[in-house]
Parts: C-alpha cells; structure tokens; sequence
C-alpha cells in the first residue's frame, strides 16, 4: 500500500477523481487542476485544459473512453484530451441543448456503443456522440414519491447485455432510457416491507452483465441488507443480510480473481478463489494517519487498486505472501530501519538462532532471539553478565554450537559463552582485536573456532579458552585484512572470503594459494571485496562489492555479474543455493534471485513482501530443510525457494514520457510530451544534453523496474543499463540517424520482449551538410572558372599589345631600316673612292644586322608562334640560310614528342637566340663543313645538341666574348643549363637542357 501526495510532486492531497488512459498513464483531479501519473512523477496538464476552457474551471469528474482518452467533466462543460498527441478539445453542451444546466457537467459515463452520457444537474442525462456532439438530453419523469431538485443527479448508469440502458439517482427508482435517452420504464427498489423498516436505498452496483446488486441502510443504525435484481428477467431476488463486511458503493473485479468493494469510508477485497474477504480499512487509515473519505477508485492494466481520496492517492497492490518474517515492525517510511540482524545459525534441533542489535519486547532490547520454524514463535533473550564478571554489556554478532555448548563472537573484542537457560554469558576477552571487532565465525572441529576480524583473524580452542592473534604470530597468515567468511574446501583446506581477495589455507591457518589482483596470483578476479563465497553448479561462487563473481577453478577465469547484466545492487553479502539452479543474493536494493543456466535475475522488493531492501553482511543461512533466511535493517525474511516461481514474466507496454534537449545556440531547454510512436525525433546541430524518460505501464514496483537500451548505427550495438533510473541521459551524439531501442524489465523480472524503437537522427551543422559541400564545390568551379576567365581575358589582351608593338615595329622601325639598307645600297653604286664607299658598305652592314635582330624581336614578341615547332621552323630557316652563305652542310633533327609543347615568349626567344649564337659563331670562327642540330625530348626535358666538325678551340686560351657570356646567361633564364665542349682540332659541342 502507497499513498502519493506532495512528497511526490502532488500540488494537493484532495484527489477527487482519477482515470487511465489508453497508453497507460494515471490521470488525476484536484479540484481545478489536473494532472498525469506516470509512476515516478507528477506532471501538471492544467494548462492544456484551461487553455481549451479559456480559463479555470472545478472538475468533478475524469473517465476514460473506449478508445482511451480522457474525458473531464466540469462546470464549463466538458473536454476531451488526446493522450497520444496531448491535445484537448472542449464542449459546451449549453449552446447545442440551449439549457443554462448543461454547462455543469457532473459526471460521465459510456455505453456499450461509445456514446457519452453526461450527468448534469436536475437529473438529467446529456447524451454525447463518438464524435463529441451533444444530439439528445434524458429528462427524469415527475414524479410525487420522488423529488426533482438542483442537486439531483444521475449517480449510477448501467447496460445489460442487450445495450439497454439504466440509471439510477439518489431515490428509490431505475429508469430505462433508450437509445435517443427517452424514458421507457421505471421499477421501484423499495418494496413496501423495505420503508416500513426504515430502510432506504444504499447503493447499486452490477457484479455481472445481467445483475444489479441493491443494498439498503436502515435509519438511525449500521444495518444493512442486499438483494438481487435481474435485468433479464425484471425480477429481484429475496432480501438478505450483506455478505461481506463492506456495504459498498463501487464493486470492480480485478486481474487475479478479487473483486473490490469500496465505500465512502471502507475499502477491502473478497478472493474468489478462497472466498476470504480482507478488510483493508484499518490499514488505510493507519497509513493515511487520519479518518479518510473515499471518492473513485479503478483497477488498472496492470492490477493495481487505485482509490483518489482527501489524504491523497492511494495505490494498492496485491501479492503472493511468499516471505515469512521475524522480528520485523512495521515503517512508517521504506528509508525507515527496525531492528537490524546480524548472524543466523542453525542449531542441532533445527532452532534458528539470531544476533540484533536489540529488538524491543517486553519493554526492554533484546540481542539473542531463537526462532522455532514450525509453530512460527520466537524466543527473546537479553543476554546478562553474571554479576561477579566486571565488564560492560555485548552486543552478540553470531552464534555456533559445539555439543551442547552456545558460543558466540561479539561486535566487540569479546568471545562469549551463553547459557541459553538462565540468558547468562560468560566472556572471553581477547587481548587486542584489529579494528572494530569481529566479523565472521567458524567451526574447524569439535574444539576449535576461527574467528575473523577486521583487521585480521584469530583462533580459540574451546578446551583451555586461550585465544591465538595470528597478526602476531611468525608465519605465512592473513594479516591486517578484514575477513567475512569461511567455507570448507578441497583438501581439507578452507576458503576465506576477505578484502583482497580469497585464499585458501591449509588446517594450520596458514595460506596456500591466493586468488586476486597480485603478480603470481593462481587466479585473477575482478573483484577484491568479498563477501560471501559457495561452490555451486560446478562453479566458485562469490558476493561481491562490485557484483556477483564466477569462478572456474579449471580454466582459472572469472566473471563479474553487475547491475548491467540485471542485478538490483552491486553489493552481494550472501548468495545461498536451491535445489533448481538458483543463487539467492543479499544485496542494499532487496533480494535477487539468479538462475545460474539461463543467467537470468529476478528481483523482489519491499513491494513483494520483504520488511527492508538493504540486507546485512554475514546475515544468512541456509538450513538443513532448505529453507532460506536471510536478515537486514528490518528483521528476517525466510522462505522457501521451492514454493516461489521464479519463471513468471512481467510483460507489460513500454511508454515514452518525455524527451528534453538543451538548444545551446538558443540558451534554453526544450521538453517534447507528445511524441508518437514511431515517429522520427529529430535534433538541431546545437541541441544537446538529451533526456529521454519512460514509463511501464505496470505501477506494481517502480522502483524495481530497470531499463536498457541500445543504439543502432552506433559502434556499438549491444544493450546498455540506463544509469538514471527510468531516464536515458546522452551529453551529445554525433551527426548521423540512428535507431533507438529500449526494454525494461517490470518489478525486478527478466527483460520483456516488448521493444519502443524510434529513429532518432542528429541534424550536422550547416557547414558539414550536403548542400553546403554541393554548394560549395559550385561556387569553387565558378570562382576557377571566374579566375581562367580573367587570365584568359588578360592573355589575350597581352597577345594583342604584343602583336600591336610588334606590328608597329614592323611598320615603323623596320621600314625605315629598309629604307637605310637600300639608300645605302643605291649611294654605294654612286661613288667611286673605296674610303667612302667603305662607310657606306658598314652603313648598309649594320642597318641589315639591326633589322635581321629586330625581326627576331617581333617574331619572339608576336603572339601565335608559341608552339615549339615554329621555333623548330624558325631556325631550320636561319640555319639553312646561314649554311647556304658560308657554304657547309646543316642537318636539323627534332624529337617528334616535341611537336605539342608550347613556350612561353621569354623562353622561345632565349631558346633560339643560344641556337642563332651557336650557328653564328660556328659560320664566322669554326671553319667547319658541317654542322648538326639534333633536339630531343626525355626525362621531361628538351635537350638540344649542336656539333660542327671545325678546328675547335682552348677553353682555357680562348676570349671569352659577349657571345658566349649571353648564351649562358640565357641559359639561366630558361632555369636551364648549357654545356660547351671543344678542343683544338676537335670540333665544339654546345649542349642546352631546359
């Protein structure tokens, strides 16, 4: 039992009314607010009505439809609100039935068809379509017996199983309404015996199709009385008393066979199966605090009792008694704590022993308590020093037998021996225990008790009562760690759980091997907090502070069993076997139950049954009948492992609460309620920090559900455990779609099969999305093309000044040194003295060379020519000239590779100005015959060979003139190098390579 209110997050303890929607969700009334339930919060929807009402109203009732959504009826009207998409649609019945009265709706309820009848004052039924149009008004007939007033109202509407239709309000009559809400007949509830004793109608309810069930109160007393009335038959049954001890106003059968009876007051339940009815009453006003009044209630998907009351919201939920508790008190709070236990033993006689730390009976704390299974009594002991023994009181941690005798170790440094009948302990007192005391106990043979402690472990013989430190002692022992637990093993050796670890020690205590995180370890764990060890289905089995450990001694590997894998807690104080392949755990969230085949867990909480979720260290046992005990801050839990099932599946939907994102280029958070299933959610590049939140639609343990998820089209497509509760937390996600998938397991259960999936996809950032690459690479082509644009335009422009300025030089300059070279030509034919005729011939020489260069100016200026071949036809023209006039030989060969290569205008010139230099100086110095030019092209160069066959000369000896000197320098120009090879009598070869 669960009463909500403003602890979690109600703004009133006043619910009026309350409904579940088709997804799931609770939808409650408080007076002029509503809001909706999801089973972890509150979240307020008030808003969303008024803004349809167009402002504030008082709600009197809330239903659910057939199709599931919610339908408020309140003094503007009524509105119905979409559960899927969360939106809210209000109606004014008073503008279509023309009656100031039809504005208050009152309560709702549905027929078998769909319809609507909403119940407004005077009586009267408004009768509403599927399609919320309000299309006819049920009119109570008058009636002398019965008065009609503003406060009368219709309270009850039935339908038989032919869809005829029923109402009832506070009277004595029932009413037949048809289809159109006409009245067709009325029978009388109050037979004339009934008013003679006083008796008035109580309630009326239908526990089958065809049956109403009337009760009646007599005046002045609590006296009721029932009977039948047969909507078939139009009969009534005979009068008798009421059968259960509830007179109810509400009767709704649930999912397990109970049916449930409520009234303004009272509320319990009648088992079916058993017959037993259980009055919850008491119980409701002792967790209310207070006397409570009772308005609606409803039985949910899941089972769960729901009653909305003036103390709050209570939710009720019915489970298998499957835990047997001892020395348990009731909590007001779950954060509460009883009396915590500490070590259970079983004694030869099969009395369990356990050690508290004080529980109160008979008016005073207990420490030593013996439990006696069959007849479920518990003795208490307060456990005294004989008053010739000095000492202060102990606090017992766990007892051991050995015979007859009862020995106990303490919370202290003390070791004790009780005397059971007269509750006197006689201590031992160790001369120096590490740490706070003890922390476990064990039996290694008739006389010999080891004993662990905080920091350490000792040893007692029984016989001489002399304790052994082992800290102290020279030797290989475990030394200044804590140790919980023993257990036999191999060899006659013993296991020793500890916080390093486990070692295995030989009968003298000292170690054997050890099994940890250290270099030499046998086996390595990934755990060193140990609490509890067994050996079970052929494997070490090992509670843990981070999980449950297995073991396999032979392949020497572990595995550690975490939270993510379907524990509740990662702290595992004990884990106790059954006969069916399961491991029970202890842990600080309630028990889990693990089938060590499928390794599956199943987990139980307060909700179940237990007294208190956080169990004890060293708080166990498992006695020789099988049964299983277990204890923490509230008592002692046992059961047997064979009467529970364990297999049960919790299958119920799985709903999307809400998802948030945080806009960070906007500053704000954004939360999304109404997402449909299926539909994309989509998130801006500067969202981050997301939130999703779900819900079960099984209210049973909440606090038990656990949910995973996995990510597809992520790396990794494995499940992962929610960290947050019911909420799934990403600080960003990447540019990309994904799918996300998410399943819960319902009340500690194994994970269901039902999965909520939804694409979810992470828009990039503008400058990383598709149509900036696309528009981008466009307006990169355009700006090249632009730029080749521009360059051609510029090249052009080049090419036509140069063709300009070598066009004129063409016309100006060489026609003028035309005009010298023939007026000197003409006067030299004149003159007859040889001094004069001399000047003239130089005259006529120079003005010659001047314009022979300058044609080669305007020929390397000239646009056109930038093709290698017409350098290559160039200078076969000038060599074979040359060689014609000076009269030797000229063989010009080309590489046929060279004919696409083109030449910028400095390099054209400079290439075949070295080629005009070479074939001068080889006319005017040489004395050769012959002269070859061979140009080829390779490695990606153009190499030019010239070779004449003259007399050669010193490089040495030899002037270096302006020609030579020119030629290298334009050598340098074109980044090129040039070579000149000649000896006296062996010709010269020029070589370039550019």
């Amino acid at each position: 039992m669960q009463l909500l209110g403003p602890e979690q997050g109600l703004p009133s303890r006043n619910i009026r009314c309350l409904a579940q929607d088709g997804r799931g969700f609770i939808w409650v009334a408080t007076g002029q607010e509503l809001w909706r339930y999801d089973g972890y919060t509150f979240q307020n929807f008030t808003e969303t009505l008024t803004r349809s009402i167009g402002g504030s109203t008082l709600i009197n009732q809330v239903r659910t439809a057939p199709d599931g959504k919610i339908w408020v009826a309140h003094n503007n009207g009524f509105s119905v609100v979409d559960p899927v998409h969360l939106t809210c649609k209000t109606v004014d019945p008073s503008r279509k039935i023309q009656d100031p009265d039809a504005r208050q709706n009152l309560n709702i309820f549905f027929d078998k068809d769909g319809n609507a009848w909403l119940a407004i004052p005077r009586g009267r039924l408004i009768k509403v379509s599927k399609e919320c149009i309000p299309v006819a008004v049920y009119i109570p007939p008058a009636n002398a017996s019965q008065v009609i007033s503003a406060e009368t109202q219709v309270t009850r509407f039935f339908n038989d199983r032919q869809n005829k239709r029923y109402v009832y309000s506070a009277g004595a009559f029932l009413d037949e309404i048809d289809a159109n809400a006409k009245f067709t007949s009325r029978v009388s509830l109050l037979s004339e015996e009934l008013k003679n004793q006083r008796f008035a109608v109580w309630s009326l309810v239908q526990p089958e199709r065809e049956i109403l069930r009337i009760y009646y109160r007599q005046a002045g007393g609590n006296r009721f009385q029932m009977r039948q009335y047969s909507l078939a038959n139009h009969t009534f049954g005979p009068l008798t008393d009421i059968d259960t001890p509830i007179a109810p106003e509400w009767v709704t059968p649930d999912q397990k066979g109970n049916v449930w009876y409520k009234s303004g007051e009272q509320i319990g339940f009648l088992n079916q199966k058993t017959g037993e009815f259980t009055d919850l009453s008491a119980r409701l006003k002792q967790k209310s605090g207070a006397h409570t009044f009772l308005f609606t209630s409803l039985v949910s998907s899941d089972g769960s009792y729901w009653i909305s009351c003036v103390d709050g919201l209570f939710k009720i939920t019915l489970t298998d008694e499957i835990f047997r508790k001892y020395l348990s008190v009731p909590l007001e709070k779950p954060g509460d704590i009883g009396s915590s236990i500490r070590g259970i033993t079983e004694d030869a006689t099969g009395m369990i022993w356990a050690c508290s730390y004080g529980f109160m009976a008979y008016g005073f704390p207990n420490m030593l308590h013996q439990i006696d299974p069959p007849s479920n009594r518990t003795r208490h002991m307060a456990l005294k020093r004989p008053k010739n023994i000095p000492g202060d009181a102990v606090i017992p941690y766990k007892v051991l037998f050995s015979g007859d005798e009862v020995y106990a170790i303490t919370d202290g440094p003390q070791f004790i021996k009780i005397n059971p009948e007269t509750e006197d302990y006689f201590p031992v007192k160790f001369p120096f225990i590490s740490g706070r005391g003890f922390t476990s106990f064990y039996k290694l043979n008739a006389h010999t008790f080891w004993m662990g402690t905080w920091g350490g472990m000792t040893m007692i013989d029984t016989r001489d009562m002399k304790p052994v430190l082992l800290n102290e002692k020279a030797g290989k022992y475990i030394k200044n760690e804590r140790i919980n637990h023993f257990m036999p093993w191999s060899g006659n050796r013993v296991l020793v759980s500890t916080t390093n670890g486990l070692y295995v020690l030989n009968p003298d205590a000292t170690i054997h091997e050890h099994y940890g995180q250290s270099a030499g370890d046998k086996i390595e764990l990934p755990a060193l907090q140990l609490f509890h060890s067994v050996w079970y289905e052929h494997a070490l089995w090992t509670g843990s502070g981070q999980g449950l450990v297995r073991i396999d001694t032979v392949q020497k590997k572990a595995r550690l069993f975490t939270t993510e894998d379907g524990l509740p807690d990662n702290n595992i104080y004990a884990a106790l076997p059954d006969e069916r392949g399961n491991l029970w755990l202890s842990t600080n969230k309630g028990l889990s139950c693990f089938d060590t085949r499928a390794q599956k867990f199943r987990n139980y909480g307060m909700l179940d049954g237990l007294p208190h979720l956080e169990f004890n260290h060293g708080s166990y046992l498992k006695s020789r009948d099988g049964t299983l005990y277990f204890g923490g801050l509230n008592g002692i839990v046992s059961f047997d492992p064979a009467q529970i099932e364990t297999s049960t599946k919790r299958e119920h939907e799985l709903q999307l609460i809400s998802y948030t994102k945080y806009a960070s280029d906007l500053n704000r958070t954004d939360t999304v309620t109404s997402h449909l299933p299926g539909q994309e959610v989509v998130f801006e590049p500067g969202d981050r920090l997301f939130t999703f939140s779900f819900m079960s639609t099984d209210y049973h343990n909440t606090t038990l559900n656990r949910f995973r998820y996995k990510l597809e089209g992520w790396n990794d497509d494995s499940w992962h455990m929610f960290e947050n509760g019911n909420k799934l937390l990403f600080n960003s996600l990447p540019p990309g779609e994904y799918g996300l998938c998410v399943q819960v397991s319902v009340a500690g259960a194994d994970w269901g099969t039902y999965e909520w999936k939804t694409p979810l996809t992470v828009l990039a950032p503008w400058y990383r999305s598709i149509w900036f690459f696309a528009l981008s690479i466009i307006a990169l082509a355009l700006l090249f093309y632009a730029f080749y644009r521009y360059r051609l335009s510029q090249i052009l422009r080049i090419q036509r000044i140069r063709n300009g300025i070598s066009a004129d030089m063409h016309d100006e300059i060489g026609g003028t040194l035309s005009s010298i070279s023939f007026y000197s030509q003409a006067l030299l034919m004149q003159m007859e003295k040889t001094e004069q005729q001399q000047v003239v011939r130089k005259i006529r020489d120079n003005a010659q060379q001047v314009q022979e260069g300058l044609s080669d100016i305007i020929w390397s200026v000239k646009a056109g020519g930038d093709q290698i071949n017409d350098v290559f036809a160039r200078m076969l023209h000038f060599g074979g000239g040359l060689a014609e006039s000076k009269g030797f030989t000229f063989h010009f060969e080309t590489d046929p590779q060279l004919k696409s290569l083109k030449l910028d205008m400095q390099t054209r010139k400079n290439f075949y100005l070295i080629f005009k230099e070479a074939m001068n100086n080889a006319a005017k110095y040489a004395e050769c015959t012959a002269v070859h030019a061979h140009i080829a092209y390779a490695a990606g160069k153009v190499k030019m060979v010239i070779r004449d066959n003259g007399k050669g000369f010193d490089h040495q000896s030899a002037r270096q003139g302006n020609g030579l000197t020119n030629m290298r320098q334009r050598a340098a120009q074109m980044k090129g190098q040039l070579t000149i090879e000649s000896a006296p009598g062996e010709g010269t070869v020029i070589t370039l390579v550019f």
